[in-house]
């Protein structure tokens, strides 16, 4: 199993991050990490790069300097002229990560392209990651292992628990919570918490059968997220579009989409449903409140170790 991690965005709590990165993703040799990060501490680029290097499998390292892509303004602007929203909103855009961020997930995915091209392979699997983010669970994909009875008790204990939690139960929503608590059983008593969404298209083959989903956690066109667009895990021969969309931001719109369409979560959303891509999310309250109510004694112990065994992804804000 070859495993590519896109690691982007501002340094930021990554001295505490790391940690779970090497314990929760870099779990064996075919793990490599693709980079391009913002220096935001007081120490140089090549004292923080000699560190990171020191700490993870580091295949490519970008240091992201906007000066450094004049052309990154200019399709910017084309876009924005070509997007139907307030100029209030542009103006948000313009002075906001929501474009850059895929600036920046784009240069690194060239790095992966590049190297599988030079080698003459393919990763397997493509997982997405910022410096201020963790996977609480190990991405180990032992779901990959399952058979089909496997699948069948598991489908029961959903089920179970389904009934237990008064939950409405139709397939659809057995294939929701199976998928969203693909990392632990654990997480399968939690369900009544889970608030993630389960987004298709009228085209996508919803499994029912343990023999269907079987299929389909091999074969399956779906991409696992976790708030949206946070964190996520997606076989490698499935990750074409998501890559462009810095080129094509604000032009991506579904007739069924918010207010609020042309905001990063959903031009992600977007890219994934017109590529044929089913997305199971994960999310709940807790995990939520990471974002806008971050408080680390809600979710690690002085030693920043992980209190709730819920717990499946966190943004560390300090």
């Amino acid at each position: 199993m070859r495993v590519a991690v896109i690691y982007t965005g501002a340094l930021r709590t990554i001295q505490k991050t790391v940690y779970y990165l090497q314990r929760n993703i870099l779990l064996h040799q075919d793990v490599h990490v693709f980079a391009c990060l913002q220096n935001d501490t007081t120490d140089t680029n090549t004292v923080i790069e000699q560190w990171i290097r020191s700490v993870m499998p580091i295949q490519s390292l970008e240091w992201f300097d906007i000066n450094n892509y004049s052309e990154f303004v200019i399709l910017r602007e084309k876009n924005l002229a070509a997007t139907d929203i307030p100029n209030r909103w542009k103006d948000y855009l313009r002075n906001s990560g929501s474009i850059l961020e895929y600036l920046q997930l784009q240069l690194a995915y060239k790095q992966i392209y590049i190297k599988e091209q030079k080698e003459s392979f393919q990763y397997d699997y493509i997982i997405r990651m910022r410096p201020d983010n963790i996977f609480a669970k190990p991405i180990d994909f032992h779901w990959l292992q399952w058979n089909e009875q496997d699948i069948e008790l598991r489908l029961q204990k959903i089920y179970q628990q389904m009934i237990h939690d008064n939950l409405s139960v139709n397939h659809q929503s057995i294939l929701r919570y199976f998928m969203s608590t693909l990392l632990d059983d654990q997480l399968i008593s939690n369900i009544r918490n889970i608030m993630g969404e389960f987004v298709t298209n009228k085209r996508v083959f919803i499994p029912i059968s343990p023999k269907d989903i079987l299929y389909y956690l091999h074969h399956g066109s779906y991409i696992l997220t976790f708030r949206t667009n946070n964190l996520y895990i997606v076989r490698r021969e499935l990750f074409h579009m998501i890559p462009s969309i810095y080129s094509m931001y604000g032009l991506l719109k579904r007739p069924e989409n918010d207010d609020y369409w042309f905001n990063a979560e959903n031009q992600f959303q977007d890219a994934c449903i017109y590529s044929g891509l089913a997305i199971h999310d994960y999310n709940t309250l807790f995990e939520d409140k990471c974002l806008y109510e971050y408080d680390e004694t809600r979710y690690f112990d002085h030693n920043f170790q992980i209190i709730n065994p819920m717990m499946t992804y966190c943004l560390v804000r300090s």
